[in-house]
This record gives C-alpha cells, sequence and structure tokens, in this order.
C-alpha cells in the first residue's frame, strides 16, 4: 500500500504567537481533500488556546508554503470542526463553533481563486448540549459544488445553502415546517445534483423512530422516510445517480451498513453488513462515506485504528493505527485515497 507524505515537517505549526507555548499545534480538527489531491485542508487547535488554531490550504503539488484563511471576526477566536471542498477544489466550506469562543454554530464559505470569502452564516440558535459542549455543524456539499447543507449537533437544525450566493435554499426551523421542525441528528449528505438531503430524522429533538432516514425534496421541502432499524446514523451517501443511498450506523454497539434503493420506497429495510465491533467511547462518531466508480467506501475509527471498507465487497481495504484524539481522517471525493493528518503532517494512503 503506497503512502505519500503531503506535506514537509513543520508546516502545520501556528505562526500566531502562543504565550509560553511551542508552536506545534495541539490537536488537528478537521481535514479535507479535494479531487486527486489538488488541495488539502487542514484545521488546527492550539495547545491550551482553541481560538487560536488556524484553517491552512495546502497544495502539495506546488509546493507553495500553506494558505492561511482568517477565521475571527471581533474578539473571539473561531473553532473549525468540519471541512468539505466541492470537488474540484475551487471552494471550501468550514463548520464553526463548538468552544467556549464561539457558542453559536456558523458555517463559512471561501472561493479559493484570491482567496475570498463570499458568505459567513449561522445554522443554528445559541445553545449548549446536554454534556456542556457548544454544538457544531455536521458539512455535505453536491458533487457539482453548487449546494452545501449542514445539520446542526445542537438545536438538530437542517440547512441548505447556494453555495454562489450564500442564499438559504431550506432550514428544517422556519417556513412551512416552523410549527413541527424537521431536524436531523449525526450525518447528512447531498446528493450530486444539489436537489436532494438525506439525514437521521427528528421532529421536535426526538429521533425518527426505527432508525428513520429522511429524502428530503429541495424543490418543495417534502420528505420520505426510510426506516434502517440502526440506534445511530454515523454516515450517509448517494449513489452517483442518486437512486440508491448507502447508510452507515450502530446497533448494539456494533457498525453495520446497508444500501436503499430509493425507487422501492420506504415499506422495507435491507439487509445489514456488520463491520465490527466498537467500543464505548466511539459509537456515536459520524463519518463521511464516498460513493464513485469505485463504488461507496466509509473510513471507520474502532479505538485507535481507522479502517476503510469497501461497502459492496463488505471487505476492509486498508487499516492505520495510531489514530487518536490528535488527529483527523477523511477519504477523497473517488474513495481512491485515505488522507490522514496529526500535529507533525499529512498523509495519503493510496487504496487502488
Amino acid at each position: 500500500m503506497a503512502v505519500l507524505q503531503l506535506c514537509e515537517p513543520g508546516a502545520l505549526d501556528i505562526r500566531r504567537p502562543l504565550p509560553g507555548r511551542a508552536a506545534v499545534p495541539q490537536r488537528v480538527l478537521s481535514v479535507a481533500a479535494s479531487q486527486e489531491l489538488g488541495r488539502i485542508a487542514v484545521a488546527t487547535s492550539a495547545p491550551w488556546f482553541p481560538g487560536m488554531g488556524e484553517l491552512l490550504v495546502l497544495e502539495p503539488r506546488t509546493g507553495r508554503p500553506p494558505l492561511r484563511l482568517p477565521l475571527s471576526r471581533g474578539t473571539y477566536g473561531a473553532v473549525v470542526r468540519d471541512l468539505v471542498f466541492s470537488q474540484d477544489g475551487a471552494t471550501l466550506t468550514a463548520s464553526l463553533g463548538g468552544a467556549d469562543e464561539q457558542h453559536v454554530a456558523s458555517l463559512a464559505h471561501w472561493s479559493l481563486d484570491g482567496p475570498v470569502e463570499l458568505w459567513r452564516r449561522s445554522a443554528s440558535r445559541s445553545g449548549c448540549t446536554t454534556d456542556g459542549d457548544a454544538g457544531h455543524v455536521r458539512l455535505a456539499v453536491s458533487r457539482d459544488g453548487g449546494t452545501v447543507a449542514g445539520c446542526d449537533q445542537n438545536s438538530h437544525n437542517v440547512i441548505a445553502i447556494a453555495a454562489a450566493s450564500g442564499r438559504q435554499l431550506f432550514s428544517g426551523e422556519e417556513g412551512a415546517h416552523a410549527a413541527a421542525p424537521i431536524g436531523g441528528t449525526g450525518a447528512i449528505t447531498v446528493d450530486a445534483e444539489g436537489a436532494r438531503l438525506a439525514f437521521r430524522l427528528s421532529r421536535d429533538r426526538e429521533p425518527a423512530p426505527d432508525g428513520g432516514v429522511a429524502v428530503l425534496d429541495l424543490a418543495d421541502g417534502s420528505h420520505t422516510t426510510y426506516p434502517t432499524g440502526m440506534g445511530w446514523c454515523c454516515g450517509l451517501a448517494f449513489c452517483p445517480d442518486g437512486g440508491e443511498l448507502a447508510v452507515i450506523g450502530m446497533s448494539a454497539g456494533t457498525v453495520v451498513a446497508t444500501v436503499l434503493d430509493l425507487a422501492e420506497g420506504p415499506g422495507r429495510r435491507g439487509p445489514w453488513t456488520e463491520l465490527g465491533e466498537l467500543p464505548w467511547e466511539a459509537r456515536q462518531q459520524c463519518v463521511r462515506p464516498v460513493w464513485s466508480a469505485n463504488g461507496p467506501r466509509v473510513a471507520v475509527r474502532s479505538g485507535d485504528t481507522v479502517t476503510v471498507w469497501d461497502l459492496a465487497e463488505a471487505r476492509p481495504l486498508h487499516s492505520v493505527a495510531g489514530m487518536g484524539r490528535d488527529t483527523s481522517w477523511n477519504l477523497t471525493p473517488d474513495g481512491r485515497a485515505l488522507i490522514t493528518a496529526n500535529p507533525e503532517g499529512l498523509q495519503a494512503h493510496f487504496l487502488g
């Protein structure tokens, strides 16, 4: 299995002065890659000062120093919790929030030709979750890059935004759904054309029964709920033509996967593929599966090991050990490489 170092040692060091602290980041909070590794985005956290972390964009083929995107507005810093590129790497969206420095979950969207920040907007009301941590938004983007969606883990609000203009296309808390808001927990995805969203449905902050996953039409706000039987939905991906939906979730401590045929309607659940048992601390992780010409693939953490699974063949492709709390990982859009990131650097593990 070929492994490629994507940056030089020290490339991720924090450039802002840190009082009495080394420049090496404490954690990598999120990592994302564009098609064919044209661009890699990395969000870091500073030792003892989370809001002084940075958001970097690297272009491994050019050898240029990382581009550092401005995050802060006003007195407090911003903490990046999730990242998505458009497939061509021309734009980048970040989920901000989840720390004392920034309670309100929000989204920021950049064009990297410049670069220039195109828009920034709140995704939910202010508030804290039951364990005292501020919420943050899980992100998804359509294959054409035209639609960005978010699922706020605090308020459970689901939103969709036109990437070019920042115009809101849908909010589960507004319009026809204001009396009975449509929300989501866990993962979210957008189809290739940006016409539909899929997410684990919740109403009035209560999950839909039988692990129901909603497929929502952005044109009119209508949705169909498909039962999965899973206790927690951690990953979703439409197939390229939008006719099927891969669902990864948890059941009794085991990570499982299934593929829903959306044309069949919501009457039946598909069979599960068991991917392995998980320790308790990993049972509500969120993952970002991809579905390309190679079929559906997903990278799941169990303990300190991340394993990439081929869901069509129900087999593991590659595992990387030593992935602790200070690390992050993601698949490339074509599913052919796993990107792993820690405070010392970045690696690409090519899967074939």
